[in-house]
């Protein structure tokens, strides 16, 4: 008579273990093979590891890095890094809490833009239904370098509202355009401030700062809702400035990679192009130091002579780029609230 084998399921689970053992070994051990290649390969080149890096640390995070990696090979993805550095300027000074900003009572805020980012600020309420001024900021930086001015104009009676850009401060975003998708960050805010109840029929004026001017400017020119902008050091190309932008091949490089990750073609970031279509609607005053090498003198006198409409301009003298407010503080509070004041029939 045939014994039974007693053992033979215990056989089978071993044999079916060791089986998964073997083969989570093997996949194991070829993706750590893998990434030792990757690293060997890539070695030569710390710019390029810094790349594959932060695929690696932030691929759900950041596309930019996934498209550098995508689309271009070894050697070219570390040029197009290196070329479209400034587009990458970081997210400026960081950002204190709603309760530390002692200048100004804000209020944290949030809203979403045209796509799908959401973006962070505070707004500051004087009295409902007063005008809204809406602050606007350079690059590098974030909301923290408007605070200075939106306190002034708070003090003056008017509501502002500060925000960060996409990819600046604590806003959601991948990269700077230059001006591109940031005007529309300015219409999302001007969306955001007509949603408010105590907001809903306030007149919106912008001061925008650099990068944030260009933007304005780009934002009224597709909106009715600016009544009045002051455009501070305000290049009539931002794609010509060179401390973002030196030479053509960072302006090609800039270019492309802008349009394969938001669709935009960033060489339009010219309110040159677009600042006399604002003649109907939108009182322009344009500020400019007479030591701004960034935005030279000449840039704004083209732009004053291209708009139409209410228009005036000041020369701060011996204020380099984005320093006019920091020369002459007390001339500028006043010329601002002035400006604003006329431009948004507002009486403090």
């Amino acid at each position: 008579m045939r014994r039974k084998s007693w053992n033979s399921p215990f056989l089978i689970l071993v044999s079916i273990f060791f089986s998964v053992f073997i083969s989570m070994f093997f996949s194991g051990s070829a993706s750590f093979a893998h990434a030792a290649l990757l690293q060997r390969s890539d070695s030569h080149d710390s710019r390029l590891a810094s790349v594959v890096n932060l695929r690696t640390e932030s691929r759900a995070e950041d596309p930019y890095i996934d498209q550098i990696n995508d689309d271009y090979n070894g050697q070219e993805r570390a040029q197009v890094y290196q070329l479209t550095a400034g587009l990458r300027p970081g997210r400026g000074e960081p950002i204190p809490a709603a309760q530390d900003v002692h200048v100004l009572p804000v209020q944290d805020i949030s809203f979403y833009n045209l796509r799908g980012y959401l973006l962070s600020g505070w707004i500051a309420i004087n009295s409902p239904d007063a005008p809204v001024i809406i602050l606007t900021h350079g690059t590098p930086g974030n909301r923290v370098s408007m605070i200075s001015r939106a306190a002034f104009l708070f003090q003056h009676g008017y509501n502002v509202l500060l925000f960060d850009f996409q990819s600046y401060g604590k806003s959601q975003g991948v990269m700077s355009t230059l001006g591109m998708v940031e005007s529309e960050d300015i219409l999302a805010a001007i969306s955001y401030v007509k949603s408010r109840d105590d907001t809903a029929h306030s007149k919106v004026g912008v001061l925008g700062l650099s990068m944030g001017a260009t933007a304005a400017v780009l934002a009224a020119a597709r909106s009715n809702d600016i009544d009045a902008l002051v455009a501070e050091s305000c290049p009539e190309d931002a794609t010509r400035v060179l401390s973002d932008v030196p030479n053509e091949a960072t302006r090609d490089a800039d270019q492309a990679l802008a349009s394969q990750i938001y669709g935009v073609d960033i060489t339009q970031a010219r309110p040159i192009a677009v600042v006399n279509t604002l003649a109907n609607h939108t009182a322009l005053f344009f500020i400019n130091g007479d030591a701004d090498h960034t935005t030279p003198l000449a840039g704004m006198y083209q732009l004053y002579q291209a708009a139409g409409g209410s228009k005036q301009y000041w020369v701060v003298p011996g204020a380099g780029h984005a320093q006019s407010f920091d020369v002459d503080p007390i001339d500028f509070e006043a010329r601002v609230d002035t400006f604003f004041d006329a431009s948004l029939n507002f009486i403090p």
